[in-house]
């Protein structure tokens, strides 16, 4: 009989390639990991986050992530931004299991004109990349409930490298000027297409005692971080996050020639969770009665975190 892959195991092996990846293209977070080696902690990556401007995308990312044991929860708009998003958890009240947050570029926020800039880059990211056999996958995962060795190779694989990809032409710069211009969060995600924009970082797995140690901690290695930290000392959720480096990224220029423009598109973000309360403030226990600990995420603080990497207009050469 063929052992199947249950999605624990497809979820686990998912994370390590999708981290790995994401450490080859940050700097600050093998610098991170390093830092929390010397400390005596380890890395959980708590969870990942993507930005994207292709509702194609961003519907077959939550089917691949149903794979993964994920489900979407909870909704969160950020009208500033224009974006909306939602979080993909597992099922339960494990707050340390990973979870990924999707943001959706909102383009009926965007003028008609810019729009169809960003809908002419999303239809040809897509004709550059065939996801029929990964969706054969998925079919096979949901008709017998796990994968075969050779599936959840390919799966993981194509997950992580074309799913999560720019597979086509560079964005032209006129539409990274233009989006630019109105949210420079929805610019970020142009350039970067459907990667990991951030992973984070437990931070008492990570060793320290509390968020404000970590940072501090950071701070004083030379990273560059948001000015504040997200969350009020003991509330449910505090995060912060470094400041993405700026990169060159290839865009394609008015005359058809491969030109550079400067962007900022990933990050890395540490995160303290603590004690859910319901909506009076009452904390709450999980039924063995240990604490009932917060594992979804706050508008107020996300809206935060996407300055992280944000991409302005001015920055362009």
């Amino acid at each position: 009989m063929v052992k199947l892959l249950p999605p624990s195991a497809l979820r686990a092996r998912f994370v390590d390639t999708a981290t790995a990846k994401f450490a080859r293209n940050v700097p600050d977070f093998v610098r991170l990991q390093a830092l929390v080696a010397a400390q005596g902690g380890h890395f959980r990556n708590d969870h990942g986050a993507i930005r994207t401007a292709d509702p194609q995308v961003c519907s077959l990312f939550e089917r691949a992530a149903r794979v993964l044991g994920l489900r979407r929860e909870r909704r969160y708009l950020f009208p500033a931004k224009k974006l909306k998003s939602f979080d993909l958890q597992r099922v339960g009240d494990d707050a340390g299991a990973f979870k990924i947050f999707v943001s959706e570029v909102d383009l009926d926020a965007f003028p008609a004109p810019v729009a169809a800039l960003v809908r002419a880059d999303c239809a040809a990211q897509a004709a550059a990349v065939d996801h029929g056999p990964f969706i054969g996958c998925i079919d096979r995962f949901e008709s017998q409930g796990g994968l075969d060795e050779r599936d959840a190779t390919f799966f993981v694989a194509h997950f992580v490298e074309r799913l999560m990809s720019r597979n086509g032409p560079p964005l032209a710069r006129a539409t990274l000027d233009a989006v630019a211009r109105i949210s420079g969060e929805a610019a970020s995600a142009l350039a970067l297409g459907p990667d990991f924009n951030h992973v984070t970082i437990d931070v008492r797995a990570g060793g320290f005692d509390g968020i404000e140690a970590m940072a501090t901690a950071m701070r004083t290695a030379g990273f560059r971080l948001l000015p504040a930290i997200q969350g009020a000392a003991g509330t449910a959720l505090r995060q912060t996050a470094t400041m993405a480096a700026t990169m060159d990224t290839a865009v394609l220029e008015a005359d058809g020639s491969i030109g550079r423009a400067q962007t900022e598109k990933q990050f890395v973000e540490i995160i303290e969770r603590a004690q859910a309360r319901d909506d009076d403030g009452t904390l709450l226990w999980a039924e063995d009665g240990t604490p009932l600990v917060f594992r979804n995420f706050l508008a107020t603080n996300a809206e935060k975190i996407f300055d992280a990497a944000s991409t302005k207009a001015a920055t362009h050469c």
